[in-house]
């Protein structure tokens, strides 16, 4: 199997704007996890004259983002998004778990734990699959999200891309695919978070592990910008489907194996109405756009890093 190709990017926008100006602060790709020792300052530069841009305590898992060998400083970034700086004696490197799956090249099958994956189609610890909604349409949303089914060949709609998806509809946007057809699409991770702190779909579970991871991703890295970007989401159940098989989805671990990665994602279309007014597709020229569609793979049921060339 062959080793994934890195390339590395410039520090992007969002970087710089959660974490000011970082002296010295490479590219944002995650290279690893760190538990954090002791309490800890995060600094703005490799030095402990860099000012402040957040505080660590012991027990915090932080993605590395690079290293100062000759300061002795680890660049991170936080579980609330900053990125900066700490001394190495502060943080425990860990060991990072293999990726998701690998692939050489863009097609060929699945990896077999996504394809045997069993997935809780009730309630998920309690949460039921409407969540905890009140309107009917919401309901209807979560129901949406909280697919359980493992799509096949058959549900795939071909015409489906990444290219595809981020480009507007002169006939609308809402209406260009159907949410019981499932997609397969490649692409460049640019960002791995969670998702909301408070959704229903999720009963407003506030814990990482009752959370959404929230990826995004772009055709071409050249063309990152946030209205540019297509939404792919994990859903709690589908991690511990996947959790079962020996698999890690968390969102740590998604964050450092994934972003800066060509990968290839399956899983479920859905219109997500209410980031509408947050996509270019359907507020175009909104300045506050963060995304391209409302259009999601959204649960995502298989990601596969690819090592192979575009």
């Amino acid at each position: 199997m062959s080793a994934v190709i890195v390339r590395l990017k410039p520090l992007p926008a969002w970087l710089l704007a959660v974490s000011g100006v970082l002296c010295g602060l490479p590219g944002a790709r995650a290279q690893g996890l760190a538990v954090v020792t002791h309490d800890a300052t995060v600094h703005a530069k490799a030095s402990r004259s860099g000012h402040a841009v957040a505080y660590i305590m012991p027990g915090d898992t932080v993605a590395l983002l690079g290293q100062d060998t000759t300061a002795g400083y680890l660049a991170v970034r936080t579980p609330n998004e900053d990125a900066g700086w700490v001394w190495n004696r502060y943080l425990r490197v860990v060991a990072q778990a293999s990726p998701v799956a690998m692939s050489d090249t863009t097609s060929g099958p699945l990896p077999p734990e996504t394809t045997t994956a069993v997935v809780a189609s009730g309630a998920f610890d309690g949460c039921p699959v409407q969540g905890n909604a009140v309107r009917s349409h919401n309901q209807e949303l979560n129901r949406a999200k909280n697919r359980s089914a493992v799509p096949t060949d058959a549900d795939i709609d071909g015409s489906v891309t990444l290219v595809a998806l981020a480009a507007p509809s002169s006939g609308g946007d809402e209406t260009r695919w159907d949410e019981r057809r499932a997609a397969e699409v490649v692409g460049y991770v640019v960002r791995v978070l969670p998702g909301g702190q408070a959704e229903t779909t999720n009963c407003k579970k506030s814990d990482p592990v009752h959370r959404d991871t929230h990826i995004e991703i772009v055709a071409d890295p050249a063309d990152a910008a946030e209205n540019r970007r297509v939404i792919v989401e994990v859903t709690p159940r589908w991690r511990a489907a996947m959790a079962a098989k020996g698999v890690d989805w968390s969102t740590d671990h998604l964050r450092a194996v994934l972003e800066g990665h060509r990968v290839r994602v399956r899983g479920w279309l859905m219109f997500d109405w209410e980031h509408q007014n947050q996509a270019e597709n359907t507020a175009p020229g909104n300045a506050s756009n963060w995304r391209a569609t409302a259009w999601e793979i959204h649960p995502i049921t298989a990601i596969v890093v690819l090592s192979g060339p575009p």
